[in-house]
């Protein structure tokens, strides 16, 4: 019988455009990730567009949380990611 693969966690920054654009990776294994990996969208409040999606890497398994954030905020020097 053989071993199951042990999942990994990860977050992931990025902007929606860099997200369509194969942009953000994971953190474990570096494979680009992107919206044909079937990202499921937190519903927000007041009807605003999902600012948080969870998903599995399709290399490594590992459980992924991306945050997208607005493209003004890291073009003008926003917070830095942690």
């Amino acid at each position: 019988m053989g071993r199951r693969k042990r999942s990994g966690f990860g977050d992931v920054i990025t902007t929606r455009a860099a997200f369509e654009r194969l942009e953000a990776r994971c953190p474990a294994c570096r494979l680009p990730i992107g919206p044909t990996d079937s990202p499921t969208f937190v519903r927000s409040l007041g009807g605003a567009p999902a600012q948080l999606a969870t998903m599995r890497c399709r290399r490594c398994s590992a459980m992924l949380t991306l945050r997208f954030e607005e493209e003004e905020a890291r073009a003008s020097g926003g917070p830095e990611p942690r």
